[in-house]
């Protein structure tokens, strides 16, 4: 049977209540995607302010004008409003989230500028339209942005003095372009040629007001530097190393030959021309980082870069041409003028020191010392004990004067290239020795261009001992995987002559201490009788923890020899761990000394030239730096 009257009035009254209802909700719902429309907005207006005012630094200008820029950038942004509701600037007293005053993770409304780091926060209040209906006022909506300023460090290493050390006889204010006077490329031109190396008193640096002057760049020698080929053609040190200027700045840590170390996805095995065309990806995107630490002298071996061939500079000139123009500001590292490389020097032990068990020898050989190319300084001669030998005459004190029972004539030496220099030992004075065949180091040290230790062994044979071994490894250096095993194949041979047998087995070690997170060690066999074709035994190495690098390793042979009263005699080797192959990487690098804005003057196919615009500066965080930086946004926290 059909409804009555009402039934029918019933039904409109629920109808009525649910379409209220409804409304209600697409109303609320159009508020929202309203609220999501201004969060954008207010998002883009603060990412638009927080990189003007960070490319206000930049420029030079101070924090306060730096915060106009923000707000500028604000002002014109609020007038689009898609609510038309224009925000507020934000307060000059910044406003931070309740219980965090003072902490800019929790500035909720202002704009703080700090260092090179620029955040701006934002707040507008839009009210409801079709949720005041449920009793809905206003909403509340925020955006916030933060932007640093990172060093834009292009691979380019530029010289800081040619024509060391100075000063000139003739050189005087205004400098002239005289190609062969002393010059500090990081001064005013005017005054680059005045003093020397070490005192710059006389020479003003640079300042990044320098205006640039396309038709004539190196009119303003007042302000900035003299103009220099920075990569190319002309950037070559002048101790003549293959480089123009082009740097792996990936990998760092030249102090040793172990010692280098890689970032960025750079690894010892990248070959030349990935790395490269790495490094040139870079030139047009800007370096990824890690940021360099403060330089110090004498310098750090973090503070280290290796050379690029010159032969793959061109790659980097495109990539330079591609990003910059006549005008551009750069930042670069700077190395003092010549480009190092490991080893810096090398000791050539003598075959055997022949010694009586008391007397002096007044010459007892000789051994050589040389350098490579890049080497120029001079290396101190020491010598050192066994100390894991209690019988070894220097430890007993029955060779005498400890680190100088040996005369190194001359010491310290200057070495040289190809064979080395040679240097006698001599007035070596024994006195009571115990009879037998002992090992003893040579240290040298040198202090330029840090302090550099290597030591060789060297074979001391005490009064007559007739049956000796020789002990050998098949490889010095083994390369091995981080984790992965090394095998050294050792072997021992009756010397000097290989029919007289030894005589005893031999007991084989590795000294201590071993480096930290080495695996386990083993030798098989650890005892081995010497015999005339040579007698095997392997070494059988675990890197266990151990990180990429060069790890030597000192192997020990000691044995009672077969003469009619048995003689000791111990022999020692020296063998690399070579984890990751971390040591096959470039030799050849240049000391960091710090860090300056250059401009371009000048670009051709061949060569990039510069100017300096702000003197060598040793922190990255340098607000003199500022010009060479670029303007990145980052997450707030």
């Amino acid at each position: 049977m059909a409804g009555g009257p009402a039934s029918r009035g019933q039904v409109l009254v629920v109808f009525a209540l649910g379409l209220t209802a409804l409304l209600a909700a697409a109303g609320v719902a159009v508020d929202i995607g309203r609220f999501y429309s201004e969060r954008r907005f207010l998002q883009n207006a603060a990412d638009s302010a927080v990189l003007a005012a960070a490319n206000a630094l930049i420029r030079g200008d101070s924090d306060a004008n730096a915060r106009i820029a923000a707000e500028n950038t604000l002002t014109q942004n609020f007038a689009a409003d898609p609510n038309g509701i224009a925000p507020s600037l934000p307060p000059s007293t910044p406003v931070y989230e309740p219980g965090h005053s003072g902490d800019p993770s929790y500035l909720s409304e202002g704009i703080l500028i700090s260092g090179g780091t620029v955040r701006v926060a934002l707040m507008n209040s839009i009210n409801y339209t079709f949720g005041r209906v449920i009793g809905l006022g206003n909403q509340p909506i925020g955006a916030r942005a933060m932007a640093i300023l990172q060093g834009d460090l292009l691979p380019i290493a530029v010289r800081r003095f040619v024509n060391t050390p100075g000063p000139n006889a003739s050189a005087t204010y205004p400098c002239s372009d005289n190609p062969s006077w002393f010059t500090d490329y990081f001064a005013t031109a005017a005054t680059s040629c005045l003093g020397t190396e070490t005192d710059g008193s006389l020479r003003s640096a640079p300042n990044a007001g320098a205006a640039f002057n396309g038709a004539d760049p190196g009119a303003d020698t007042t302000n900035h530097g003299p103009i220099l080929a920075i990569l190319g053609q002309g950037a070559q040190p002048g101790n003549g190393a293959d480089f123009r200027g082009f740097v792996a700045l990936d990998i760092r840590n030249f102090q040793s030959a172990g010692s280098q170390l890689y970032y960025n996805g750079v690894t010892a095995s990248t070959n030349a021309n990935t790395l490269k065309a790495m490094e040139a990806g870079w030139i047009a995107t800007g370096y990824p980082g890690p940021m360099f630490p403060s330089i110090v002298s004498p310098p750090d071996p973090n503070d280290q870069v290796a050379i690029m061939s010159g032969n793959s500079t061109g790659i980097a000139i495109d990539a330079v041409q591609s990003r910059y123009a006549l005008g551009d500001q750069v930042l670069v590292a700077v190395y003092p003028g010549n480009v190092m490389a490991i080893p810096d020097f090398t000791i050539t032990p003598p075959g055997e020191i022949d010694l009586p068990a008391s007397g002096t020898t007044a010459n007892a050989g000789s051994l050589k010392v040389s350098r490579n190319q890049a080497f120029s300084g001079v290396v101190t001669l020491s010598t050192l004990a066994d100390a894991l030998d209690a019988q070894n005459p220097l430890t007993t004190g029955a060779m005498t004067g400890g680190a100088s029972s040996i005369t190194y004539n001359p010491n310290p030496v200057t070495p040289s290239l190809g064979s080395g220099a040679n240097v006698s030992l001599t007035n070596i004075t024994t006195s009571g020795a115990t009879v037998g065949i002992y090992t003893i180091w040579a240290q040298g040290q040198a202090g330029s261009p840090y302090l550099t230790t290597k030591v060789q062994p060297m074979m001391l044979k005490i009064g007559t001992v007739t049956r000796d071994f020789l002990f050998t490894s098949n490889v010095s250096t083994f390369d091995v995987a981080s984790g992965g095993t090394a095998t050294f194949a050792l072997q021992l041979q009756n010397a000097p002559n290989k029919n007289t047998n030894f005589g005893n087995p031999v007991s084989l070690s590795v000294d201590t201490p071993l480096p930290p997170g080495i695996g386990s060690i083993s030798f098989s066999p650890a005892s081995v009788s010497p015999s005339k074709n040579g007698t095997a035994s392997t070494l059988t190495v675990n890197t266990g923890t151990l990180a990429p690098g060069l790890y030597p390793l000192t192997l020990r042979a000691t044995g009672m020899n077969g003469d009619s009263t048995s003689r000791k005699v111990t022999h020692l080797i020296q063998v690399t761990l070579n984890v990751d192959g971390s040591g096959n990487g470039n030799q050849e690098y240049v000391d960091i000394a710090g860090f300056a804005v250059m401009r371009i003057a000048a670009m051709d196919a061949n060569t990039i030239s510069a100017y300096a615009i702000t003197p060598v500066i040793t922190d990255m965080n340098d607000p003199q730096l500022r010009r060479g930086q670029a303007a990145r946004l980052v997450p707030w926290n």
